[in-house]
């Protein structure tokens, strides 16, 4: 049989995700967003490296809401020359992540008699024209949201319970340790260096890697171990407690005896017949304030004119009638990740982090998907993190995003740009711009 030239090498993972491709659908179609948001947080646990996540976030960014509607397609043409422009990857590697992409079950190919990839788009309502566009389909990313959802959430239900048990194992360790020392030092009869041993191994066992059902047995035979101990320790206290109380009698005498002369001496010397009465009056806050106001004050030292003293010694005589004038230190508001959410509402929603945010989680967010969406240039972008530093430039990239939602900004690249600009020649008041770009949101949102 002759080798087939000029089309793509087939295999069943490609042979599938072209049939799952042909069900998109009314009943399979999901907003843009949506998808985004379920193929970042399960990106770890399909398996994908790096280059994949980021050049399956680069195909997301070439479609619009539009083309993931049911009587659309979401389909991506961008040739590979542009591809390894953005990823700054070579084609063997555009080749692997593509294929790998087609494997994992997220992109199908569509591809022209030619092999090229071009598309079409109705003039009039922006979606595209599926009889005439080849390219990359991303359908079956959009149908495959809802299994990708259940397993963030299978993952994310895990771990809370992989957590919970590894808090309970911690708590029982130590009470079980705080049981063995004590008994131990106090020389209580019981199986303690039993007990000892065990909880090691107990430890030792924890220290490997384990699963949850395995972290659940270990902490239910803990539980055990710690149930032995609690009983063996109180029948040894109370026992230990008794034969102290039987080989003395005359203790509790003694501490009665103590216990009263104790409460003779704290007894009033006083007259004792008199009802105690109680001071109700409310005291004057204002005046013991300026009280302590007034004598703080007359504390102090008049710092500023109390003079000086010159080269030779001699002193000066302090200058009472020179006021002494105040500057005023204009200092910039510091922007938090969590301030940069809560003020970019829009480009919090691209942000996955399952805790606190953090710089990290902000900078990756605006890499992966919100560069490529505004389809930023790469030397616009590492230009502004040798200028800016990568934090400020990822709050700058979260503002144009912003604008851009609302239709004040075209074209982000330049718009960053200008603000570069800015920025060389000092004029660049970011936190300044982004406070005054949330108020009057705040406004319109309150009218």
């Amino acid at each position: 049989m002759s080798k087939p030239s000029g089309f793509r090498a087939m295999s069943p993972g490609i042979y599938q995700v072209q049939a799952l491709a042909e069900q998109w659908g009314p009943n399979t179609a999901v907003e843009k967003k949506r998808a985004v948001l379920a193929f970042n947080k399960a990106a770890s646990l399909l398996g994908l490296h790096a280059q994949a996540i980021q050049l399956m976030n680069c195909l997301l960014s070439f479609t619009r809401e539009c083309d993931w509607e049911a009587d659309s397609r979401p389909l991506a043409w961008p040739d590979n020359q542009r591809l390894m422009f953005e990823q700054n990857i070579s084609l063997a590697t555009l080749k692997r992540a593509l294929r790998r992409l087609a494997e994992t079950g997220l992109i199908a190919f569509k591809d022209s008699p030619s092999g090229r990839r071009v598309g079409r788009r109705n003039p009039h309502t922006g979606k595209i024209s599926t009889e005439r566009t080849y390219g990359i389909d991303l359908s079956p990313l959009g149908i495959r949201v809802f299994e990708l959802e259940e397993k963030v959430e299978t993952q994310e239900r895990l771990q809370a319970q992989t957590r919970a048990l590894a808090q309970q194992f911690t708590r029982d360790r130590k009470m079980l340790a705080s049981y063995i020392e004590s008994a131990l030092s106090n020389h209580i009869e019981g199986p303690w260096k039993e007990c000892e041993a065990e909880l090691d191994g107990l430890i030792l066992a924890r220290r490997s890697l384990c699963t949850t059902e395995i972290l659940d047995d270990l902490c239910k035979r803990l539980r055990d171990l710690l149930e032995r101990a609690r009983t063996a320790y109180a029948a040894a206290a109370d026992k230990f407690e008794a034969g102290a109380a039987g080989s003395n009698p005359s203790a509790q005498a003694k501490e009665a005896a103590h216990t009263s002369q104790k409460n003779t001496k704290m007894s009033p010397s006083g007259l004792t017949n008199e009802l105690s009465i109680q001071d109700t009056s409310q005291k004057n806050i204002r005046r013991l304030y300026e009280e302590e106001r007034s004598s703080a004050d007359a504390e102090q030292l008049d710092l500023l004119c109390a003079g000086h003293t010159g080269e030779k010694g001699s002193g000066n005589e302090p200058e009472r009638d020179v006021s002494v004038e105040q500057i005023k230190k204009i200092q910039a508001v510091q922007i938090d990740p969590t301030t940069l959410l809560a003020l970019c509402p829009e480009f919090a929603q691209w942000l996955v982090s399952r805790g606190r945010p953090t710089w990290n989680d902000v900078v990756r967010a605006v890499e992966t998907v919100v560069k490529p969406s505004l389809q930023i240039p790469p030397s616009t972008w590492a230009a502004a993190c040798r200028l800016l530093g990568r934090e400020t430039a990822a709050t700058a990239v979260a503002l144009i995003y912003e604008k851009h939602a609302t239709g004040l900004i075209d074209s982000p690249g330049a718009y960053l740009n200008g603000m570069l600009s800015k920025a060389e020649n000092g004029q660049l008041r970011l936190p300044s711009s982004l406070f005054h770009w949330r108020k009057p949101r705040k406004e319109a949102s309150i009218a």
